[in-house]
């Protein structure tokens, strides 16, 4: 089933796939996504835009979201920037979320950010509301 969500959300998240990220990881609660940094993430001081890592951050959280096989929506995120990403073309950044809280309808996720050198430099808690649609028919 984990196979099913990782080419569904990197089939349809055409967001995330036009800004080089993938799902490349998913288990109950918890995923892991890449970006291969281009110049298109960088900002005007030449490090990785903050709106590009937290786009990392907010696509993990969604496909971790979903394995508990529910269409889900964000609810609240804070997210604190502690260290720039450099701004190099082909250096890669990963987020990994992690549940640490489930109730029937709310889920509350850690997320963090990576460079390829595992330093942090975000972290962010995300809450999302899970529906009762199921986020495949079959």
């Amino acid at each position: 089933m984990y196979d099913r969500m990782i080419k569904f959300f990197n089939d349809n998240d055409h967001f995330a796939k036009e800004n080089g990220m993938v799902i490349t990881h998913l288990e109950e609660g918890a995923s892991e996504a890449v970006m291969t940094a281009s110049e298109r993430h960088f900002n005007g001081a030449g490090i990785i835009m903050g709106g590009a890592l937290f786009t990392l951050s907010d696509f993990a959280f969604a496909a971790a979201i979903h394995t508990f096989g529910f269409r889900a929506v964000g609810m609240n995120t804070s997210t604190a920037f502690l260290k720039p990403g450099k701004g190099v073309p082909g250096a890669k950044f990963t987020a990994r979320a992690k549940v640490v809280s489930k109730t029937r309808r709310t889920a509350v996720f850690d997320v963090n950010v990576y460079d390829d050198q595992e330093r942090l430099l975000t972290h962010s808690v995300m809450t999302g509301f899970i529906t009762e649609a199921p986020l495949f028919e079959d």
